[in-house]
């Protein structure tokens, strides 16, 4: 009952999304598009059809499904990280640390010293997440959490991009 309740919702909210797109005030230009390589009017649209074709599937065959096929919308654009890589084309932060890890092992590093060896080629690898793992830190030192904590991580992390 309560997947047919979510079924329904879904149909309700794709018809009103349909609607308010065919409207003369809803179009959306590459410029209000900003960085993103698909717009996401349509992204939202490719995601509720994906999903009415997937509607029997859950969990990882679910997500599964989803990525293949909205990758199949947008067959030009990269969506997902894949390989290691993100959209961007850096490593992701998995894959960033499992490399550090590696070097580590093979300098025969232990201790203090591996750590501060990971620490640093983390920070070379992906400056921007270990920036924003150093805001975070000096914004839980602070005493701050939930939406005081994320507000101020968001901040941190602009100001050193800036």
């Amino acid at each position: 009952m309560t997947r047919f309740a979510f079924i329904l919702a879904g149909l309700t909210l794709s018809l009103a999304t349909s609607a308010a797109a065919q409207s003369p005030a809803a179009p959306q230009t590459a410029a209000a598009a900003g960085d993103e390589p698909v717009p996401r009017v349509e992204r939202a649209k490719a995601r509720q059809d994906c999903v009415a074709e997937h509607v029997a599937l859950s969990g990882d065959d679910l997500r599964q499904a989803m990525r293949d096929c909205m990758q199949a919308k947008f067959p030009g654009v990269q969506l997902y990280a894949r390989d290691g890589l993100t959209r961007d084309g850096k490593p992701t932060a998995a894959t960033a640390r499992t490399a550090c890890k590696t070097e580590a092992d093979g300098g025969g590093l232990t201790g203090a010293a591996r750590r501060e060896a990971l620490a640093a080629c983390f920070k070379a690898k992906r400056p921007d997440l270990a920036a924003r793992a150093e805001c975070r830190k000096e914004s839980r030192a602070k005493g701050l959490d939930g939406d005081d904590l994320r507000k101020a991580v968001a901040d941190c992390s602009r100001e050193s991009r800036s």
